[in-house]
């Protein structure tokens, strides 16, 4: 039932502007109560704030109680608006702070923890320029699995994500930017360190215990990786490399991640027919909530860097084949 008292006329407070974030932050919670941990505040002080931000727009905006939470139609259409009116603050604030080169707030982007090795000179090229052109602006980088990247993108806790596991979701805008080279590796007690690579058969190999690997997409690298035994999972690249090291696991791996490993002798490369592969890694972000201007630029900051970028060796004679037969 909508609630008495003055008509709201559109004239907006700050008071108004914290309660709408306030009651964004509800609806993404699920509810009051899962809501205090987000917002710092106790149930009643946020009932309290959802309440008053009702009166001031004179409709209910939500049911709660013992049914549950479950927004009105009324209320789904101001959570929509106020995801929008919020946008365009930030949106406006960072133009003004970009226009006198004071652009602050923060940006935060994860990785997948094994893009270091390979990566390191167009990502930090990136970092640089966007530190130079606006100081005040707080970088939060995090080098993790590439699942977490994924997930922390999809829940909101991320606001850009570089990776090579991607999965098909109209929730996420998906932008291909490289390719990472993977390729088998075994350590150096393994049966087949010694044994002639042009001897071994496919058969052979999938005999032999793998780890799992997060990410193989093209589709003949798919095939190809999805033919082995699959008998531990490792979520990170050097939990993944010590299963390799410890000579009782074949394993896909980064072949530059991989290259001191394999100087020192402590693992080798299966240069078997198909067994180079590539990886496509990508920059993603929400849909649902567009990057402000500050990830935009440091977007494309990254996307410039790579775009006149190649991997020393990349091109390198003497690769294996990259398709299975």
């Amino acid at each position: 039932m909508p609630h008495s008292g003055t008509p709201f006329r559109g004239n907006l407070s700050d008071i108004d502007i914290a309660a709408l974030r306030e009651f964004i932050e509800i609806v993404e919670a699920g509810g009051i109560t899962a809501a205090q941990g987000r917002l710092g505040k106790g149930k009643s002080a946020i009932s309290l704030t959802l309440s008053r931000l009702e009166a001031r727009l004179s409709m209910r905006l939500c049911d709660r109680g013992r049914s549950g939470f479950r927004l009105t139609e009324q209320g789904q259409m101001v959570h929509s608006a106020a995801i929008q009116l919020m946008s365009e603050i930030g949106r406006f604030t960072d133009f003004i702070g970009a226009a006198t080169h004071k652009l602050e707030g923060e940006v935060s982007m994860l990785a997948d923890d094994s893009f270091l090795f390979e990566f390191a000179d167009p990502l930090s090229r990136a970092i640089a320029r966007i530190k130079d052109r606006y100081p005040k602006l707080k970088l939060n980088l995090r080098m993790t699995s590439p699942d977490h990247v994924l997930a922390s993108v999809l829940e909101g806790s991320a606001d850009i994500g570089f990776t090579a596991l991607i999965r098909q979701s109209d929730a996420l805008v998906s932008t291909p930017v490289c390719k990472e080279r993977m390729g088998i590796f075994c350590g150096k007690d393994h049966p087949l360190f010694s044994r002639d690579d042009a001897c071994l058969t496919m058969e052979e190999l999938r005999r032999h215990d793998f780890v799992a690997a997060e990410v193989a997409q093209d589709a003949d690298y798919s095939d190809f990786v999805g033919a082995f035994t699959v008998t531990a999972v490792a979520p990170t690249i050097l939990s993944r490399m010590l299963l390799i090291l410890s000579s009782r696991y074949l394993g896909f791996m980064p072949v530059v991640f991989a290259a001191p490993w394999a100087a020192r002798g402590d693992i080798r490369e299966i240069a078997a027919r198909g067994s180079r592969g590539a990886n496509t890694c990508y920059l993603i972000h929400r849909r649902a909530r567009p990057l402000g201007l500050a990830g935009s630029i440091f977007r494309r900051m990254i996307l410039d860097e790579f775009a006149g970028w190649q991997s020393a060796d990349e091109a390198a004679p003497g690769a294996f084949a990259s398709t299975t037969g």
